[in-house]
């Protein structure tokens, strides 16, 4: 398993210092098999791209399955695997010692799984309140996962949401990654979170009010599309 690491001569923007680290630590944690890793310039006072990697078990080389001038989301990470046909749950043995000079260093790692309730999610309202939904000791229940997508008006008919029938390998962790990242909004715009059972459930005050600030954008969007939507039924 390789770390980020990002030499101290290059000039780089907290933001995407914090994106980058945090991509990184989740790659560690929940998809061992590929890193992050960044390209420089001559004398490396700038990252020119980044690059995501997947160092396969049973392959001698590694493969890049992504490269852009910006650090990708996870889920353009999981789009990729899918594209390369690599299953990205695959699991390695990691007998490789920690670099001491990582920028994401293990317990960094710890406090990602540490967060969460099954050392799978990032721990965040939403994240906790789907694990108690979707799990059980047998694992991950894709129905009830399904069920509440449905409920809350997530869109059936992406190429994501065809993922279940898709047969490809990985697809549980992009389903759970795509669709938890529309819920996110949805849930966001709507103030209410509908469960599995069709139960409504009030989010946390702190969760609901930082999701309405990264998403106020969108949720703009949506509302001023509803209003436009309402002039035109009342003309």
């Amino acid at each position: 398993m390789t770390t980020l690491n990002i030499a101290t001569t290059a000039k780089l923007h907290h933001a995407t210092r914090a994106k980058a680290e945090k991509l990184s630590a989740i790659l560690a944690a929940e998809y061992p098999v590929l890193s992050l890793q960044p390209a420089y310039n001559e004398d490396e006072s700038a990252i020119t791209s980044w690059t995501v990697i997947a160092t396969m078990p049973e392959e001698e080389e590694a493969t890049t399955i992504y490269e852009g001038a910006k650090v990708p989301d996870l889920a353009d990470v999981l789009d990729a695997c899918d594209d390369a046909g690599i299953d990205p749950e695959t699991e390695v043995e990691d007998d490789e010692p920690k670099a001491s000079g990582s920028v994401v260093p293990e317990n960094y790692r710890r406090q990602y799984r540490e967060a969460s309730s099954n050392g799978q999610t990032c721990g965040d309202w939403l994240a906790e309140r789907l694990v108690a939904d979707t799990h059980s000791i047998d694992g991950f229940r894709v129905d009830d996962f399904t069920a509440i997508l449905s409920a809350n008006g997530v869109d059936m008919t992406t190429k994501w949401a065809q993922l279940p029938m898709s047969g490809q390998k990985g697809w549980i962790g992009r389903y759970r990654m795509n669709g938890r990242q529309v819920l996110e909004k949805i849930v966001a715009l709507s103030g209410v979170y509908i469960d599995h059972t069709g139960s409504k459930v009030a989010p946390h005050a702190d969760w609901l009010e930082a999701m309405r600030g990264k998403h106020a954008k969108w949720i703009a969007k949506q509302e001023k599309a509803a209003k436009a939507a309402l002039n035109l039924e009342a003309a």
